[in-house]
């Protein structure tokens, strides 16, 4: 019992466990000590006084006693101390740590010597300049990322481990999507780790840290991460958030380097904030001309992205098939912040295309990129391709447009042709002054031969003048002014390859040439039968007395991606430009001018390509699609261009011919080139931009006959070829089925698998002579662990600052890791122990007896029953 006694403390707390009544007890206890005092007085008188007292005393105690444990009593102490807290640290061990980056920067090659031991971890680093040669041949060659984070654990100078042990016991773990536990006694594992978890939870697996009980919380959270965090249900803001709350700081160790050295490009011309060359200055805002002529200067403009070196050179070889055609280098210097976020060059280069190159096989121009960066000790380049289909053609594209009036577009027009070098136009206006028209060039003295309003030229006179062309634009040409023969002859003109482009009017064409109810194509106005739509004569009236509503076209779904509509080359401000279904202009700079006026039709004919379409209305029932506006076809081997508008000239304002020009320039080579050139009976033409792992993709390939007719089998098959995967790979070579498009002749879609990673090859040879190929590369989605990025120093910064509310920077990198252990602090978690012992126990029992027994020998030693 003393034992016992001893255990517990002077000052612990006695606690009542019972129901019974503490003032019942205590009345209990004092009636029953009262009665063994009057049972005593009244004990025999030869019983002395001591052993009266004494067996009184043992009688009372006893019933006292009962009556305590009555109340059920215990004793509870409480033991008050502190201890240690945690710090917990977290390894990446997800794919992305093994990255190997090559380190063009200097100070890049210095952490890397400092992690390996070979430098002074304390010491700062060199101002400037490379490791010298004896020590860059110690350096290992491109490590990766899980290899530098385990040099730096087993660092002796460094010896972080131990030293942050010292702040409190570690716990150590590894997380990719999940976190696991390592052991803080055995440490062969850490030489052992492999970076193979395919996704990065670096938030969750710290908050998941930050769950725990307060007592049970880390003092801080140490984090060897490359800051790649694409699987966290929680992002880095609530991670910040809930540091601050529990006053956990981050302290993380960013592994990798700031930025990843690698060269972006693209054909096009410079943008605003561009370095660009004083030969792209010069021609700011040329397009990438997708028809080229012999003996005339090209001029491509290409853009080019560095990311991750300070300074280097760059190579642009330009080759048009196989032959090299330009070639320019240039030397690059970029800032830190430059280094992280690129820097984009513009620059121009120029060739003179040859006879040979219009009659070569592989009629497209290759822009090869090679960046060289780095010493000759430890050299770095980079390379990178870019391809593009370019006809050459061997002399000047011949016009003739022809229109009533002088309207805007026209005007216009015929300005923007006789400016480019690569036609020769000629003009005729019927409603002009003859004088005028009989002057010579531009003018076509020939048309002037007219007999009341029609022209008066023989079926030879007329095929001679005007198979001398490649195109001809009809504006808005009344039905008389050509004869049927006259007319017959266009239409045999187009089915030999002559191009033809309709441009609508409000009073003569294409009403006068529409023949209402004429179902035998014989009875039908051979201008009308060309078209590639079907319409009825419509009269508009002078002065429309309702109010004009504006509007813009809207690209068709299936020509979203046609170089006709391409006006920009950047995909996201051409998309801009155009209009939206149902919705009326925008009033911004970044549209199109709206236009005011249309000429309806009834509908497309078969195998026809529609362009463009209204934004509101639609074709009369049954057809009930909406109303084309620029729809085109082949004819024969010419193609037929229809234009239901004619108020281009709006889309000058604010921006001279920038869009008007191009527009007509690509509208003119889309309807004159063939003649020239000849028409590609097989073309490819993918949907998306950038083929990505893990997506699908669409290609569209539009066929033809040898006889130029659209192809009508229902399935063609394809080649898919991957270039870079292995030769004896079933699925290195495998086929691709192209399946008709509903409802447009000749057309066809296939759905590509991006399973996996490199350089592909589709090939088409649908039987007609022309076969055709589309290179393209898969690439990893932009935040995908085995896609080649930099650390994310910013984010990894933002982080550590917010987790300690901007009270200390937090980030390290390697030569900051020496500090790491210093700055994290120790802290101490209140620990409470509570003790109780019930007093309603054996020995409680034991010594009831024991007090009994006492009484009763005491009694019968004193002669007492």
């Amino acid at each position: 019992m003393n034992a016992l006694w001893l255990i517990v403390p002077l000052w612990a707390e006695m606690q009542r466990r019972g129901w019974f009544p503490l003032w019942l007890a205590i009345l209990l206890g004092l009636a029953a000590a009262a009665a063994v005092i009057r049972l005593y007085l009244r004990e025999s008188e030869r019983l002395g006084v001591f052993p009266r007292l004494l067996l009184a005393s043992l009688r009372i105690i006893l019933v006292l006693l009962v009556a305590f444990l009555l109340l059920r009593p215990a004793w509870v102490h409480r033991d008050e101390r502190s201890r240690q807290r945690p710090i917990a640290v977290l390894i990446d061990v997800s794919q992305s740590m093994a990255q190997r980056d090559a380190r063009p920067n200097s100070d890049d090659q210095w952490r890397l010597a400092l992690a390996w031991g070979l430098t002074d971890p304390r010491a700062p680093f060199p101002p400037s300049g490379f490791p010298d040669t004896s020590l860059r041949a110690r350096l290992p060659d491109r490590p990766s990322r899980l290899q530098l984070v385990q040099a730096v654990l087993t660092h002796p100078q460094l010896n972080l481990l131990a030293r942050l042990a010292q702040k409190g016991p570690l716990e150590v773990y590894t997380f990719g999507r999940q976190r696991y536990s390592r052991s803080t006694t055995q440490w062969e594992w850490l030489k052992e780790l492999q970076a193979e978890e395919t996704g990065t939870a670096l938030a969750d697996a710290a908050l998941e840290l930050l769950q725990r009980d307060e007592l049970d919380l880390p003092a801080a959270i140490v984090i060897l991460s490359d800051g790649r965090d694409n699987a966290s249900r929680s992002n880095f803001e609530e991670l910040a958030r809930q540091c601050v709350r529990r006053r956990v700081p981050l302290h993380i160790y960013g592994v990798g380097v700031s930025s990843v050295s690698q060269v972006q490009a693209a054909f096009g011309p410079a943008h605003p904030g561009d370095a660009v060359s004083p030969e792209a200055q010069a021609a700011a805002g040329l397009d990438v001309p997708n028809t080229l002529f012999v003996d005339d200067i090209a001029a491509i403009p290409v853009r080019y992205t560095v990311f991750g070196v300070p300074e280097g050179q760059v190579d642009l070889v330009l080759h048009y098939g196989e032959r090299e055609v330009a070639r320019k280098s240039q030397a690059i210097r970029l800032t830190p912040e430059e280094q992280q976020k690129g820097k984009t060059f513009a620059d121009l280069l120029r060739f003179v295309p040859t006879k040979e190159d219009a009659a070569a096989s592989k009629q497209e121009y290759t822009l090869t990129i090679t960046l060289s960066a780095g010493d000759a000790a430890a050299p770095l380049k980079l390379t990178t391709t870019l391809r593009r289909p370019a006809q050459v053609v061997n002399r000047q594209l011949k016009v003739l447009a022809i229109d009533y009036r002088s309207r805007y577009d026209f005007q216009y027009l015929q300005r923007w042709l006789l400016r480019d070098r690569r036609v020769q136009a000629r003009f005729y206006l019927i409603d002009g002054d003859k004088a005028a028209m009989r002057s010579g060039p531009p003018w076509l003295p020939e048309l002037t031969r007219e007999i009341n309003g029609t022209l008066s030229l023989d079926a030879d006179e007329f095929r001679t003048l005007l198979f001398d062309f490649d195109l001809l634009i009809l504006g808005d040409v009344p039905r008389n002014f050509f004869t049927r023969q006259q007319a017959e002859l266009i239409k045999q003109f187009v089915v030999e390859g002559g191009g033809l482009i309709h441009i609508a009017g409000r009073w003569h064409a294409p009403a006068g040439w529409a023949e209402p109810g004429a179902a035998d194509p014989k009875a039908r106005h051979p201008l009308a039968e060309i078209l590639p739509v079907e319409l009825e004569p419509v009269r508009f009236p002078l002065e429309d007395p309702g109010a004009p509503r504006p509007f813009v076209p809207v690209p068709a779904p299936a020509a979203a991606r046609a170089p006709l509509l391409t006006l920009v080359d950047d995909p996201e401000r051409n998309a801009a430009l155009w209009g939206e279904l149902g919705k009326p202009p925008r009033e911004d700079d970044q549209q199109l001018k709206p236009m005011f006026w249309y000429y309806p039709v009834r509908r497309v004919k078969p195998a026809a390509e529609v362009f463009l379409v209204h934004p509101t209305d639609r074709t009369p029932p049954p057809d009930n699609k909406p109303m084309p506006l620029l729809v085109g076809h082949y004819y024969g081997k010419g193609y037929v261009l229809y234009v239901g508008f004619c108020d281009t000239w709006r889309w000058r304002y604010n921006t001279r011919d920038k869009y008007f020009g191009r527009f007509w320039t690509q509208a003119v080579y889309t309807a004159g080139i063939p003649r020239i050139a000849g028409t590609r009976r097989t073309q490819l033409t993918p949907a998306a931009t950038q083929p990505v792992l893990g997506q699908t993709g669409e290609v569209y390939a539009r066929i033809y006959s040898d006889r130029y007719e659209p192809f009508t089998a229902a399935e063609v098959s394809a080649t898919l070829i991957h270039h870079d995967g292995d030769p004896n790979d079933p699925q290195a070579r495998r086929s691709i089925t192209f399946r008709k498009v509903p409802g447009v002749e000749g057309e066809y879609v296939a759905t590509l698998p991006y399973d996996r990673i490199g350089r592909f090859e589709l090939r088409l040879d649908p039987l007609n002579g022309q076969p055709a190929s589309l290179p393209y590369t898969v690439i990893y989605p932009e935040n995908h662990e085995l896609a080649p990025g930099p650390m994310a120093e910013a984010a990894l910064r933002r982080l550590a600052y917010a987790s300690r509310e901007g009270a200390e920077e937090g980030f390290y990198r390697e030569e900051h890791l020496a500090a790491l252990p210093d700055a994290v602090q120790t802290q101490l978690a209140p620990l409470s122990r509570r003790q109780e012992l019930l007093l309603w126990n054996r020995w409680m029992l034991l010594a009831i007896i024991a007090l009994l027994t006492a009484e009763w020998v005491l009694r019968r030693f004193q002669g007492l029953s």
